[in-house]
């Protein structure tokens, strides 16, 4: 016992004398998965946050409560840690949203089966939290109460410059529905904790989407002769570099080979410059002037369930965090929904082929990750077709030549029996010099640009053979925040009044307004937008949403 007692003094005594190095590692390996899944600016914040408040715990240390309070943090920062050094060795992916709404939703049969996944992990999460216990202690015996001081100090002006920052931005970002404390949590060495607190954010907001009674009592479906209905949505394609809209590259001969088959939008344009916000209202009856819980309720999904088509939800956006809020409310509506870890988009089809296996009228919404931002990844070697020299033009005009297979592997599958297709993008791109990848999207300052979009409807032969279908090109300007009027006309959803902001209803007239919301969610005219991103600008006039908008 005397020798036991001896040799823990004498490794706590080394230990102890080694306390800057025990810092140093336990902020590095708290930043381990942080390194491959994060920009470089998040992990120097992290490395900050979790050293400053080390060295200020380690002042309360040697008291029973201040031990307490150590041990808590340590717990805390090693389940953190454990977290997302799982996540990223079982995945190869940031912890996001998805993973924590399925943490969230688990129960101890599913837990324990999953074990085996990350056991291997373990021996390094005991290390990290003695090491990280070691850490304190060790700080706490050999750093002065003024440094220990100005730690705290220090710590507690982070904390306030950070958390007042997110607070200003959180008044006018993108992302102003995101929680506050998600926000701050994000700078600190509990980012995990950011999207637990989204995903139960999202978590009810989906509950509240799917509880909203939606009731129209004259709702009805007029048989169309189209077994299977898939959309597409699309990610960040410009349609001035596709082939099928003039462009001088051969980026679509699918969709180019559609023609015939096909109604063409010529001037389709998307109601906002990101994901989050467009998505919801292509498919939903919000807008950019009422972005409401009821309006994104009354969703096309929702009302396809209702009249008795099978829904199905397949996305390969499911690990990319910042798209998991009203996209998964108004894909949750739906009766099979899956977020599938994909590398390349063309994973889903396995997904569809057996969604396609359900008996009766199908309405399925395939939600791909298309050319976004980084483009190059976007694609597989054996995609690295066009070669102009330029790498990042390359890159995006490759992505998009991808999207289009994948487009024509979805016809292969429907061309033998009633089907058709609806294909668009959520938003366009702005083309920015300046950048390495030279396009972007979100931005305050927009450019029509940002919002021009593919828009097409493809009918199978047999869908065209059973009834008259509407081919060709729609001239005008169209807004695809009208989709959701456009697919109660396609999949022959009647609710009881007329329907005039469909194209394919007689009496569609084309509207004189088209309102779009930029990444701050400013509301502009189209119209009175620059050009392009490049052009001099204009200062167009801007509004806010209307109040109750969320």
């Amino acid at each position: 016992m005397p020798f036991a007692k001896a040799a823990v003094l004498t490794i706590n005594k080394k230990l102890s004398s080694h306390f800057l190095i025990l810092l140093l590692l336990s902020v590095l390996i708290q930043l381990w998965p942080v390194f491959f899944t994060q920009p470089a600016r998040f992990a120097v914040r992290i490395a900050i946050c979790n050293s400053l408040l080390l060295l200020s715990v380690s002042a309360i240390y040697r008291c029973i409560p201040g031990k307490i309070i150590s041990f808590i943090i340590t717990a805390a920062l090693t389940l953190n840690f454990a977290i997302a050094f799982s996540t990223w060795d079982v995945y190869q992916s940031e912890f996001n949203t998805v993973f924590a709404m399925s943490i969230m939703a688990t129960h101890i049969a599913e837990a324990k089966s999953m074990s085996g996944l990350y056991g291997h992990t373990f021996p390094v999460v005991i290390a990290y939290f003695f090491i990280t216990w070691y850490a304190i202690k060790s700080l706490s015996e050999n750093v002065g109460d003024r440094a220990k001081g100005v730690g705290l100090i220090l710590l507690v002006g982070y904390m306030g410059w950070y958390s007042t920052a997110n607070w200003l931005k959180k008044s006018k970002d993108l992302e102003v529905y995101y929680p506050l404390s998600s926000r701050i949590l994000t700078n600190t060495p509990f980012y995990t904790g950011s999207e637990f607190i989204i995903a139960r954010r999202d978590s009810a907001l989906a509950e509240k989407i799917g509880q909203q009674n939606v009731h129209y009592p004259a709702l009805q479906y007029h048989e169309t002769g189209i077994e299977n209905y898939v959309v597409i949505v699309g990610e960040s394609a410009r349609r001035s570099n596709m082939q099928l809209y003039g462009f001088s590259q051969n980026t679509t001969p699918v969709e180019s080979a559609f023609k015939n088959h096909a109604l063409i939008f010529a001037h389709a344009i998307a109601p906002a410059s990101a994901t989050v916000l467009a998505v919801p209202m292509i498919l939903s009856k919000a807008d950019p002037d009422n972005f409401t819980i009821d309006k994104l309720a009354d969703n096309i999904v929702n009302l396809a369930r209702k009249t008795g088509y099978y829904t199905e939800w397949i996305s390969a956006q499911g690990n990319s965090g910042k798209s998991n809020n009203y996209i998964v409310a108004i894909a949750s509506t739906s009766q099979k929904a899956q977020w599938i870890n994909t590398q390349y988009d063309t994973e889903l089809l396995p997904a569809l082929d057996e969604a396609l296996k359900k008996p009766g009228r199908k309405f399925i919404v395939l939600h791909i990750n298309g050319s976004h931002e980084m483009a190059c990844d976007r694609y597989p070697e054996s995609a690295d077709i066009l070669d102009t020299g330029n790498k990042y033009e390359d890159c995006y005009n490759n992505a998009i030549r991808f999207t289009d297979y994948f487009i024509g592997e979805v016809a292969k599958r429907l061309q033998s029996s009633a089907s058709s297709i609806l294909y668009f993008s959520d938003h366009g791109l702005e083309k920015n010099p300046k950048l390495k990848s030279i396009y972007m999207h979100g931005s305050r300052n927009p450019s029509k640009e940002a919002y021009e979009v593919p828009q097409f409807i493809w009918y199978s032969q047999p869908a065209i053979s059973s009834q008259k279908r509407q081919l060709g090109w729609v001239p005008g300007f169209w807004s695809t925040a009208n989709n959701y009027e456009l697919m109660l006309s396609w999949l022959g959803i009647s609710t009881g009044t007329e329907n005039c902001g469909s194209v394919l209803e007689k009496c569609y007239q084309q509207p004189t307004l088209f309102p779009v919301m930029d990444g701050g969610r400013h509301i502009f005219d189209y119209d009175q937008l620059r050009d392009t991103f490049s052009s001099p600008d204009r200062h167009t006039p801007w509004r806010k949403a209307k109040a109750g908008s969320l």
